[in-house]
């Protein structure tokens, strides 16, 4: 049995914050019960990667390599960027100076598999998520073997593993601290993650969370969340983000998961990385606040009917206006997302999207607003691209690669949102998180101990920056 076993995180993206790699602490933390002696290396804060790579290989010396990958690029169509060629250089690094064999997976990597090996010229990667399969992989007596693990692609093999055909049950969470310097994290934003569920059953046209979490519900015991959270608080966290693919989905268990946090009497704030304005009622939302909610993303993408209908989200521009309705009147923050150039996306699906904005959310709320839609193998926004001819049957897209409507250019676009927005401040683009200001104000944001979420100051923050946005750039 391989021994020690060296696992890197590669993501080293800053904007619009860091995220803690909570995925390789599960599957550090899945290797280290199995019997293996487990290092976690973190390079996000690295300032020489390479060297903190070469240094820790002749030290810890392992047995077995396992490579995480987040995202393939950073999904903004007007400043793409792909994040492969830095993993590459990695990768070859770990080739020049070691023989141990190496197992790539994360959200990135489970996307399109097979396409990452390619590119990294690497033999197994990991389809779904990691847990069981490393410690599978690792075990292993040989290639041989290692090819039949459920959930591991090989480069050399036509077969695939099914998205999702190996997902299991969700294990304990790992003490994040244990594995990963928080402190480094914490500081742009004091707010640890916490995940309820795996899995979406919804159909959304662009989305990738089938591949990466399986295509079916699949929910933690209440209990055990309580559990978790009251640990990270006995070791001084007081703030949590609930990460769910939907938060208020599948029907009943945010109820269940906030009652036995109020039955718990756990006293800390709460944050939600995504809301479904699908069928949100008055009783969810004072529930939240009960509970100890503060903030919420919510993810309708549109405020028009017919945009909705092709981007298959499942509910209505009226679900969406009852959402605002409901939010504005009560004491949670609100980050509206939206995405725009959409299939059926023209002038009028984008004015009503737009009126929205103007008209529904209220002062303390933002919007946050992304132009084009990424576009990747196996979604329907793929099989729309292929359609339209947006894409080639031959493009592996690996690479950035967007679909803008066809009924708008983007100068229109651009041009609607600078004119037609009333409280510009108020609004996000992903290009702006990247501003040097965001990053500073966010380590002084928590040095200062200020209330978060942090984006509940980009007005003030976007005043400042307003020459250098991107909505006053040329697209």
């Amino acid at each position: 049995m391989t021994q020690r076993i060296l696992l890197i995180s590669t993501n080293r993206e800053l904007a619009p914050q860091p995220v803690l790699p909570a995925g390789a602490a599960l599957v550090a933390q899945a290797l280290q019960v199995a019997g293996f002696q487990v290092r976690l290396l973190d390079l996000c804060f690295e300032k020489r990667p390479l060297r903190r790579i070469d240094d820790t290989l002749r030290t810890f010396g392992p047995d077995g390599i396992g490579i995480s990958l987040r995202n393939l690029d950073n999904c903004d169509l007007l400043s793409p960027r792909s994040y492969l060629h830095e993993v590459k250089e990695v990768v070859d690094f770990l080739k020049s100076r070691t023989d141990a064999p190496v197992l790539i997976g994360g959200a990135g990597v489970s996307i399109m598999p097979r396409r990452v090996l390619e590119f990294l010229e690497l033999d197994y990667a990991v389809a779904g998520e990691g847990e069981a399969a490393a410690v599978m992989f690792f075990q292993a007596g040989g290639a041989e073997e290692r090819s039949r693990i459920p959930g591991v692609v090989c480069r050399r093999e036509e077969a695939a593993p099914e998205a999702g055909e190996h997902l299991g049950r969700i294990g304990v969470m790992p003490r994040l601290h244990r594995w990963v310097d928080t402190k480094l994290y914490l500081r742009f934003e004091p707010v640890i993650p916490v995940q309820g569920k795996r899995g979406c059953a919804n159909r959304c046209l662009y989305c990738t969370y089938p591949a990466i979490e399986g295509n079916r519900w699949r929910c933690r015991d209440p209990g055990e969340v309580a559990e978790e959270i009251e640990a990270a608080m006995a070791a001084g966290g007081m703030e949590f983000e609930f990460v769910d693919s939907v938060f208020n989905q599948p029907e009943g268990y945010m109820e269940m998961l906030l009652e036995k946090i109020i039955r718990s009497r756990i006293r800390a704030r709460f944050h939600v990385s995504s809301l479904s304005p699908s069928g949100l009622t008055g009783s969810q939302v004072r529930l939240m606040e009960r509970a100890g909610v503060v903030s919420v993303v919510i993810t309708p993408e549109a405020a028009s009917d017919a945009t909705l209908a092709a981007l298959r989200k499942g509910f209505t521009a009226a679900e969406v206006a009852r959402a605002a309705f409901l939010l504005s009147g009560s004491g949670i923050r609100a980050l509206w997302c939206f995405l725009l150039g959409g299939p059926e996306e023209d002038e009028n699906t984008l004015a009503e999207t737009i009126a929205f904005m103007n008209r529904k959310i209220p002062g303390k709320d933002r919007a946050f607003i992304t132009t084009g839609i990424r576009i990747y193998p196996g979604t329907g926004m793929h099989e729309t691209a292929l359609r339209e001819e947006v894409v080639s049957p031959a493009e592996d897209l690996l690479m950035p690669a967007f679909y803008f409507t066809p009924r708008l250019t983007l100068k229109q676009a651009q041009k609607m949102l600078r004119y037609g927005i009333e409280a510009q401040e108020r609004c996000i683009f992903p290009s702006d998180t990247r501003l040097g200001p965001v990053g500073a104000f966010r380590r002084l944001g928590a040095a200062l101990k200020l209330p978060t979420p942090f984006w509940r100051y980009s007005s003030s923050l976007n005043r400042l920056m307003q020459r250098s946005r991107v909505i006053n750039r040329s697209w």
